[in-house]
Protein backbone atom coordinates (compact mmCIF):
# COMPACT_ATOMS: atom_id res chain seq x y z
CA UNK A 1 0.00 0.00 0.00
CA UNK A 2 0.93 3.18 -0.85
CA UNK A 3 2.38 5.78 2.24
CA UNK A 4 0.14 8.27 0.63
CA UNK A 5 -2.58 6.20 1.08
CA UNK A 6 -2.17 4.34 4.18
CA UNK A 7 -4.64 4.77 7.14
CA UNK A 8 -2.72 5.87 10.49
CA UNK A 9 -3.78 4.03 13.35
CA UNK A 10 -3.83 6.27 16.05
CA UNK A 11 -3.57 5.13 19.53
CA UNK A 12 -6.76 4.13 21.53
CA UNK A 13 -5.74 5.35 24.80
CA UNK A 14 -3.70 8.67 25.24
CA UNK A 15 -3.81 9.75 28.75
CA UNK A 16 -1.42 12.52 30.62
CA UNK A 17 -1.51 13.09 34.73
CA UNK A 18 -0.07 12.35 37.85
CA UNK A 19 -0.05 9.18 39.23
CA UNK A 20 -1.73 7.45 35.86
CA UNK A 21 0.69 4.49 36.49
CA UNK A 22 -1.11 3.50 39.48
CA UNK A 23 -4.64 3.21 37.33
CA UNK A 24 -3.79 1.24 34.83
CA UNK A 25 -6.46 -1.54 35.55
CA UNK A 26 -9.02 1.14 35.56
CA UNK A 27 -7.82 2.73 32.25
CA UNK A 28 -8.06 -0.52 30.49
CA UNK A 29 -11.14 -1.49 31.89
CA UNK A 30 -12.40 2.20 30.65
CA UNK A 31 -12.00 0.83 26.99
CA UNK A 32 -12.58 -1.77 27.34
CA UNK A 33 -9.48 -3.56 26.76
CA UNK A 34 -8.78 -7.02 28.18
CA UNK A 35 -5.62 -8.88 28.06
CA UNK A 36 -4.83 -12.35 29.00
CA UNK A 37 -1.39 -12.72 28.87
CA UNK A 38 0.41 -9.10 29.54
CA UNK A 39 4.85 -8.94 29.32
CA UNK A 40 6.16 -6.25 31.04
CA UNK A 41 9.57 -4.74 29.16
CA UNK A 42 11.72 -1.74 30.94
CA UNK A 43 15.24 -0.85 30.94
CA UNK A 44 17.79 -2.23 33.54
CA UNK A 45 17.96 0.36 36.10
CA UNK A 46 15.70 3.28 36.84
CA UNK A 47 12.52 2.14 34.51
CA UNK A 48 13.45 -1.47 36.02
CA UNK A 49 12.28 -0.16 39.57
CA UNK A 50 9.65 1.31 38.28
CA UNK A 51 8.09 -1.61 36.92
CA UNK A 52 8.55 -3.60 40.35
CA UNK A 53 5.30 -1.40 41.34
CA UNK A 54 2.80 -1.87 38.33
CA UNK A 55 -0.11 -3.93 39.19
CA UNK A 56 -1.96 -5.37 36.95
CA UNK A 57 -3.98 -8.77 36.36
CA UNK A 58 -2.53 -11.19 34.01
CA UNK A 59 1.05 -9.19 34.18
CA UNK A 60 2.71 -12.79 33.78
CA UNK A 61 6.26 -12.00 33.05
CA UNK A 62 8.80 -8.66 33.11
CA UNK A 63 11.89 -8.87 30.98
CA UNK A 64 15.08 -6.21 30.77
CA UNK A 65 15.54 -4.44 27.29
CA UNK A 66 19.29 -4.67 27.28
CA UNK A 67 19.76 -2.47 24.25
CA UNK A 68 18.02 -1.03 20.91
CA UNK A 69 19.14 -3.72 18.95
CA UNK A 70 18.10 -5.88 16.10
CA UNK A 71 19.04 -8.68 18.10
CA UNK A 72 17.47 -7.59 21.18
CA UNK A 73 14.37 -7.45 19.22
CA UNK A 74 14.50 -11.38 17.54
CA UNK A 75 15.42 -12.28 21.23
CA UNK A 76 12.52 -10.85 22.93
CA UNK A 77 9.95 -11.63 19.63
CA UNK A 78 10.86 -15.51 20.07
CA UNK A 79 9.50 -15.02 23.81
CA UNK A 80 6.40 -13.50 22.60
CA UNK A 81 5.78 -16.08 19.87
CA UNK A 82 6.68 -18.78 22.74
CA UNK A 83 4.40 -17.49 25.80
CA UNK A 84 1.90 -16.16 23.12
CA UNK A 85 1.71 -13.02 24.86
CA UNK A 86 -1.43 -10.26 23.88
CA UNK A 87 -0.06 -7.52 25.23
CA UNK A 88 3.32 -5.57 26.02
CA UNK A 89 3.47 -2.87 28.44
CA UNK A 90 6.72 -1.28 27.89
CA UNK A 91 7.98 1.40 30.26
CA UNK A 92 11.44 2.85 30.28
CA UNK A 93 13.26 5.62 27.61
CA UNK A 94 13.05 5.67 24.13
CA UNK A 95 15.35 2.24 23.44
CA UNK A 96 12.68 0.27 25.19
CA UNK A 97 9.92 1.93 23.75
CA UNK A 98 11.68 1.36 19.93
CA UNK A 99 12.62 -2.40 21.01
CA UNK A 100 8.25 -2.70 21.85
CA UNK A 101 6.65 -1.10 18.90
CA UNK A 102 9.24 -3.06 16.50
CA UNK A 103 8.10 -6.35 17.94
CA UNK A 104 4.69 -5.15 18.27
CA UNK A 105 4.77 -4.84 14.62
CA UNK A 106 6.28 -8.03 13.55
CA UNK A 107 4.60 -10.24 16.39
CA UNK A 108 1.19 -8.32 15.29
CA UNK A 109 0.73 -7.77 18.75
CA UNK A 110 -1.08 -4.77 21.41
CA UNK A 111 1.89 -2.63 23.09
CA UNK A 112 0.98 -0.12 25.43
CA UNK A 113 3.96 2.85 25.99
CA UNK A 114 4.73 4.11 29.47
CA UNK A 115 7.58 6.90 28.70
CA UNK A 116 10.19 7.37 32.27
CA UNK A 117 11.61 10.30 30.19
CA UNK A 118 10.66 12.73 27.56
CA UNK A 119 13.24 13.58 24.81
CA UNK A 120 12.52 13.03 21.84
CA UNK A 121 9.77 12.25 19.61
CA UNK A 122 10.21 8.50 19.19
CA UNK A 123 7.23 8.49 22.80
CA UNK A 124 4.25 8.03 19.53
CA UNK A 125 5.83 7.82 16.17
CA UNK A 126 5.66 4.82 14.38
CA UNK A 127 9.47 4.35 14.15
CA UNK A 128 11.76 2.07 16.09
CA UNK A 129 15.52 3.26 15.61
CA UNK A 130 17.55 -0.01 16.34
CA UNK A 131 21.01 -0.70 15.91
CA UNK A 132 22.36 -3.56 13.70
CA UNK A 133 25.28 -5.57 14.06
CA UNK A 134 27.67 -3.04 13.14
CA UNK A 135 26.51 -0.97 15.45
CA UNK A 136 24.44 0.83 12.33
CA UNK A 137 21.84 2.69 13.47
CA UNK A 138 18.57 2.52 11.38
CA UNK A 139 15.36 3.87 11.45
CA UNK A 140 12.30 0.27 10.87
CA UNK A 141 9.03 0.57 10.82
CA UNK A 142 7.17 -0.14 14.33
CA UNK A 143 3.44 -0.06 15.47
CA UNK A 144 2.14 3.15 17.10
CA UNK A 145 1.16 2.28 20.65
CA UNK A 146 -2.14 1.07 21.29
CA UNK A 147 -2.07 3.20 23.89
CA UNK A 148 0.08 6.01 25.53
CA UNK A 149 0.33 6.69 29.36
CA UNK A 150 2.39 9.74 30.42
CA UNK A 151 2.26 10.05 34.18
CA UNK A 152 3.76 13.62 35.40
CA UNK A 153 4.89 12.13 38.76
CA UNK A 154 7.50 9.54 36.48
CA UNK A 155 8.74 12.44 33.93
CA UNK A 156 9.42 14.56 36.83
CA UNK A 157 11.87 12.72 38.51
CA UNK A 158 14.11 12.05 35.34
CA UNK A 159 16.84 14.90 35.21
CA UNK A 160 16.19 17.99 33.23
CA UNK A 161 18.49 17.04 30.73
CA UNK A 162 15.61 14.72 28.97
CA UNK A 163 13.35 17.86 28.58
CA UNK A 164 15.63 19.94 27.53
CA UNK A 165 16.49 17.17 24.99
CA UNK A 166 12.84 16.75 23.83
CA UNK A 167 12.56 20.39 23.54
CA UNK A 168 15.77 20.32 21.36
CA UNK A 169 14.54 17.63 19.36
CA UNK A 170 11.32 19.48 18.34
CA UNK A 171 13.34 22.42 17.06
CA UNK A 172 14.81 19.67 14.29
CA UNK A 173 11.22 19.68 13.08
CA UNK A 174 12.16 23.05 11.05
CA UNK A 175 14.93 21.52 9.24
CA UNK A 176 13.75 18.43 9.04
CA UNK A 177 10.56 19.76 6.85
CA UNK A 178 12.75 22.03 5.18
CA UNK A 179 14.67 19.56 3.64
CA UNK A 180 11.67 17.44 2.84
CA UNK A 181 10.45 20.66 1.01
CA UNK A 182 13.51 21.07 -0.66
CA UNK A 183 13.43 16.86 -1.91
CA UNK A 184 10.03 17.92 -3.47
CA UNK A 185 11.05 20.81 -5.17
CA UNK A 186 13.69 18.40 -7.06
CA UNK A 187 10.71 16.26 -7.69
CA UNK A 188 12.58 13.20 -5.65
CA UNK A 189 9.31 12.98 -3.16
CA UNK A 190 6.38 14.34 -2.30
CA UNK A 191 4.83 15.81 0.78
CA UNK A 192 2.33 14.85 3.19
CA UNK A 193 0.61 18.27 3.58
CA UNK A 194 -1.27 16.87 7.14
CA UNK A 195 2.28 15.59 8.36
CA UNK A 196 4.23 18.52 6.92
CA UNK A 197 2.17 20.85 8.81
CA UNK A 198 1.49 19.08 12.29
CA UNK A 199 5.63 19.18 12.53
CA UNK A 200 5.93 22.50 11.81
CA UNK A 201 3.02 23.43 14.53
CA UNK A 202 4.77 21.46 16.90
CA UNK A 203 7.65 23.30 16.57
CA UNK A 204 6.18 26.66 16.30
CA UNK A 205 4.59 26.21 19.55
CA UNK A 206 7.21 25.72 21.32
CA UNK A 207 9.49 28.24 19.18
CA UNK A 208 7.47 30.88 19.93
CA UNK A 209 5.52 29.98 23.20
CA UNK A 210 5.36 32.81 25.64
CA UNK A 211 7.15 31.49 29.23
CA UNK A 212 9.87 29.10 28.27
CA UNK A 213 11.09 27.76 31.39
CA UNK A 214 12.33 24.21 31.55
CA UNK A 215 11.10 24.14 35.41
CA UNK A 216 7.72 24.75 34.35
CA UNK A 217 4.96 21.93 34.14
CA UNK A 218 2.96 23.93 31.65
CA UNK A 219 6.14 23.98 29.51
CA UNK A 220 6.56 20.53 29.99
CA UNK A 221 3.27 19.66 28.94
CA UNK A 222 3.24 21.98 25.89
CA UNK A 223 6.89 19.94 24.73
CA UNK A 224 4.95 16.41 25.28
CA UNK A 225 2.11 17.53 23.05
CA UNK A 226 4.81 18.70 20.74
CA UNK A 227 6.25 15.35 20.76
CA UNK A 228 2.85 13.76 20.81
CA UNK A 229 1.92 15.74 17.03
CA UNK A 230 5.57 15.05 15.89
CA UNK A 231 4.42 11.55 16.27
CA UNK A 232 1.11 11.31 14.06
CA UNK A 233 2.78 13.56 11.81
CA UNK A 234 5.13 10.40 11.03
CA UNK A 235 2.45 8.07 11.46
CA UNK A 236 0.45 10.16 8.70
CA UNK A 237 3.36 10.26 6.72
CA UNK A 238 4.31 6.63 6.82
CA UNK A 239 8.09 7.80 7.69
CA UNK A 240 10.67 9.97 9.40
CA UNK A 241 10.55 12.87 7.07
CA UNK A 242 8.48 15.03 8.77
CA UNK A 243 10.76 15.22 12.11
CA UNK A 244 14.30 13.85 10.57
CA UNK A 245 16.33 15.87 7.76
CA UNK A 246 20.03 16.68 7.49
CA UNK A 247 20.33 17.16 11.39
CA UNK A 248 19.61 13.56 11.66
CA UNK A 249 21.72 12.57 9.08
CA UNK A 250 24.97 14.04 10.99
CA UNK A 251 23.47 13.18 14.10
CA UNK A 252 23.30 9.04 13.20
CA UNK A 253 27.19 9.85 11.76
CA UNK A 254 28.37 11.32 15.49
CA UNK A 255 26.46 8.20 16.71
CA UNK A 256 28.10 5.93 14.22
CA UNK A 257 31.57 7.25 14.78
CA UNK A 258 31.58 6.93 18.61
CA UNK A 259 32.41 10.50 18.58
CA UNK A 260 30.63 11.05 21.56
CA UNK A 261 28.20 8.74 23.96
CA UNK A 262 27.26 10.84 26.50
CA UNK A 263 25.08 13.84 24.84
CA UNK A 264 21.55 12.95 23.98
CA UNK A 265 19.92 12.25 21.06
CA UNK A 266 17.18 15.21 21.23
CA UNK A 267 20.19 17.69 22.36
CA UNK A 268 22.49 16.89 19.65
CA UNK A 269 19.61 17.01 16.69
CA UNK A 270 18.62 20.54 18.14
CA UNK A 271 22.14 22.05 17.86
CA UNK A 272 22.51 20.87 14.82
CA UNK A 273 19.47 21.57 13.43
CA UNK A 274 20.55 25.29 13.94
CA UNK A 275 23.43 24.25 11.78
CA UNK A 276 21.90 23.24 9.11
CA UNK A 277 18.68 26.19 9.21
CA UNK A 278 21.81 28.37 8.54
CA UNK A 279 22.57 26.36 5.39
CA UNK A 280 18.80 25.73 4.09
CA UNK A 281 19.25 30.09 4.90
CA UNK A 282 16.50 29.88 7.05
CA UNK A 283 18.35 30.63 10.17
CA UNK A 284 15.96 33.41 12.25
CA UNK A 285 16.74 34.92 15.58
CA UNK A 286 13.61 33.36 17.04
CA UNK A 287 15.24 30.20 16.59
CA UNK A 288 18.69 31.21 18.32
CA UNK A 289 16.47 32.71 21.29
CA UNK A 290 14.97 29.45 21.62
CA UNK A 291 18.17 27.71 21.98
CA UNK A 292 19.23 29.51 24.56
CA UNK A 293 16.09 30.04 26.75
CA UNK A 294 16.36 25.98 27.06
CA UNK A 295 19.85 26.32 27.59
CA UNK A 296 21.02 24.62 23.80
CA UNK A 297 24.33 25.37 22.85
CA UNK A 298 25.07 26.67 19.30
CA UNK A 299 28.12 25.47 19.50
CA UNK A 300 29.20 22.15 18.76
CA UNK A 301 32.78 22.85 19.68
CA UNK A 302 31.60 22.89 23.37
CA UNK A 303 30.45 19.36 22.95
CA UNK A 304 32.94 17.54 20.69
CA UNK A 305 36.58 18.64 20.77
CA UNK A 306 37.20 17.41 16.82
CA UNK A 307 40.30 18.93 14.08
CA UNK A 308 39.02 19.26 10.73
CA UNK A 309 39.43 16.22 9.46
CA UNK A 310 37.34 14.64 11.98
CA UNK A 311 34.23 17.09 10.79
CA UNK A 312 34.88 16.11 7.33
CA UNK A 313 34.32 12.16 7.82
CA UNK A 314 31.22 13.29 10.23
CA UNK A 315 30.16 15.25 6.79
CA UNK A 316 31.25 12.19 4.60
CA UNK A 317 29.72 9.36 6.79
CA UNK A 318 26.26 11.53 7.31
CA UNK A 319 25.39 10.95 3.48
CA UNK A 320 25.26 7.64 4.22
CA UNK A 321 23.10 7.30 6.86
CA UNK A 322 19.99 7.12 4.81
CA UNK A 323 20.63 6.31 1.17
CA UNK A 324 18.23 7.71 -0.96
CA UNK A 325 16.90 10.56 1.45
CA UNK A 326 17.76 13.99 -0.55
CA UNK A 327 18.84 17.12 2.06
CA UNK A 328 20.49 20.50 1.96
CA UNK A 329 23.93 18.28 2.67
CA UNK A 330 23.23 17.29 -1.20
CA UNK A 331 24.19 20.89 -2.33
CA UNK A 332 27.56 21.25 -0.73
CA UNK A 333 30.82 19.01 -0.35
CA UNK A 334 32.58 17.81 2.65
CA UNK A 335 34.90 20.47 2.62
CA UNK A 336 32.20 22.97 1.63
CA UNK A 337 30.31 22.08 4.84
CA UNK A 338 33.23 22.32 6.80
CA UNK A 339 33.38 25.95 6.02
CA UNK A 340 29.93 27.05 6.13
CA UNK A 341 30.00 25.32 9.77
CA UNK A 342 32.46 28.18 10.43
CA UNK A 343 30.75 31.25 9.05
CA UNK A 344 27.67 29.70 11.01
CA UNK A 345 29.56 29.87 14.15
CA UNK A 346 30.68 33.35 13.46
CA UNK A 347 26.81 34.15 12.51
CA UNK A 348 24.96 33.04 15.58
CA UNK A 349 27.77 34.49 17.78
CA UNK A 350 27.01 37.34 16.43
CA UNK A 351 23.24 37.44 16.52
CA UNK A 352 23.94 35.56 20.14
CA UNK A 353 25.85 39.02 21.34
CA UNK A 354 23.08 41.17 20.60
CA UNK A 355 20.01 39.08 22.32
Amino acid sequence: MSIYTQIAYLPIIFQVGHGKINNLQEILSSKNLKFNNILLLSGATHSNEMAKNISLEHLNHHEIVNDNTLEEVQRISEMVYINRYDLILAIGGGKVLDVAKRISQTQRINHISIPTIISNDGLISPISVLKDNKGITQSVSGNMPTGVIIDINLIEKAPIRYLQAAAGDILSNMSATNDWFIAASNNKERVNDIGFQLSRMAAHSLINFDKIDLNSKHFLKMVIQGQVNSGIAMALSGSSRPCSGSEHLISHAIDFLNVSKATLHGYQVGVLSLFCLFLQKKLDKVHLQYARKIKLTTDLDEIYQLDEKEWIEIFRVSRNMRPGRATILDKFSDKALLSKYSEFLTASHKVENNL
